[in-house]
């Protein structure tokens, strides 16, 4: 919910596509600057603490917004703070899993986040844009920081997970700390470099989430010109029938019972690329009588195959990664990410500025569309068991 309330806020200040890559970007900037040493510092350190420090940073980073939700300058900066935080708290949440779960129910442990990943963005995302129509910027802000507050008490109250021996970081030592860390981030960089098995798994996440940042970017002005909806109300008119599709992926990937996650990966991109070429070209079956029900039917489709390629690229990453370097692999893949989630989207929202929303969207879809394509003449490696 938070995420899209700023998307929408700094949309409503500026009435600018780019303005909105500037958000992604200010979120993705601590992931580049701290993405490796911030999943080593997780190999390090007790997951259960970092979990509990990070949310309750956030809550307090969250009710800045109080006073600076004018300023857009200060809202990027706050922004930026909050990713910063967050940089530190992925690598340790998405290692937790396989400490938690046994390796043999990972889909379907890997499902159940998603869903609830996706359970809270259908429901914060749909209810954001309305929300801000009731009540201002700055009750929604209080409602976003309190959640981060219980987030951190829920956490406190789960039993001890995390068995191995920390490795403090000493103050008067911090010079040699220093060196080490940088010295295992270099060769966590190397080891993800030369690990086919990781790094396949890993590129096909970054593009996955490229795709969504991009998509993201171009929603609100791509819903007010071509769709003909107030940009508060794109939440429940596309992200929500998105939602419900990501529901779908997760149930259909957590009762196959044997799959190939390069397969499921090629064949959710596919269904990705050709729902956005659908969607882009909404504005040619307008007059349709049924164009409102196509538009919901494809967003769904969208939330499909973008949950298949997500669930299934993730899934591989914690089956082929090591309990010694997890949190470095996900610290990367969150860096990576992040990455995705802007530079490209900075590029689009360039491009839907300058030319439309509907030229940039098209080109997304055919860039996506033509990429499945490829996948699909790699070799699928082994078939592994889902469940």
């Amino acid at each position: 919910m938070l995420n899209f309330a700023l998307l929408l806020h700094i949309y409503t200040l500026t009435k600018s596509t780019t303005s909105i890559s500037l958000v992604l970007i200010a979120s993705a900037l601590p992931s580049i600057i701290f993405g490796p040493f911030s999943g080593v510092l997780a190999d390090r350190l007790d997951f259960k603490k970092i979990l509990i420090y990070t949310n309750a940073l956030r809550f307090l980073a969250v009710l800045l917004l109080f006073v600076s939700k004018a300023n857009v300058l200060g809202v990027l900066e706050i922004i930026f703070l909050i990713s910063m935080i967050t940089q530190f708290f992925s690598p340790a949440e998405t290692s937790s899993i396989p400490v938690l779960i046994p390796k043999e129910k990972l889909v379907a442990a890997n499902s159940v986040v998603m869903t609830t990943m996706y359970g809270s963005l259908l429901i914060g995302y749909s209810l954001a844009g309305p929300i801000m129509t009731w009540i201002s910027p700055s009750w929604l802000f209080l409602v976003c920081a309190l959640l981060y507050l219980v987030a951190t008490f829920s956490v406190n109250r789960m039993t001890e997970f995390d068995d191995k021996r920390e490795r403090r970081i000493s103050l008067t030592n911090l010079a040699v700390d220093v060196e080490n860390i940088w010295n295992e981030t270099k060769s966590s960089l190397r080891e993800v470099r030369v690990n086919k098995r990781i790094l396949s798994p890993m590129i096909k996440l970054f593009i996955g989430w490229m795709m969504l940042g991009c998509f993201i970017v171009l929603l609100p002005s791509f819903g007010e010109s071509i769709l003909k909806i107030a940009p508060r109300y794109v939440g429940p008119a596309i992200v929500l029938p998105a939602g419900f599709g990501m529901l779908i992926g997760t149930y259909i990937l957590e009762r196959k019972r044997v799959f190939s996650f390069a397969s499921a990966i090629n064949k959710g991109f596919l269904v990705v690329g050709a729902a956005l070429i659908m969607f882009s070209v909404y504005k040619y079956y307008d007059g349709f009588f049924a164009a409102r029900v196509i538009s919901i039917v494809l967003a769904v489709l969208l939330g499909l195959g973008s949950s298949i390629v997500y669930i299934s690229a993730q899934t591989s990453l914690h089956l082929n990664s090591k309990d010694h370097n997890r949190g470095r692999v996900f610290g990367i893949v969150t860096m990576l990410l992040n990455i995705a989630i802007s530079i490209p989207a900075l590029i689009v929202g360039g491009i839907a500025d300058l030319t439309s929303p509907f030229i940039a969207m098209l080109a997304l879809a055919l860039i996506i569309f033509i990429y499945g394509i490829r996948l699909s003449f790699e070799d699928a490696p082994k078939t592994l068991p889902a469940t």
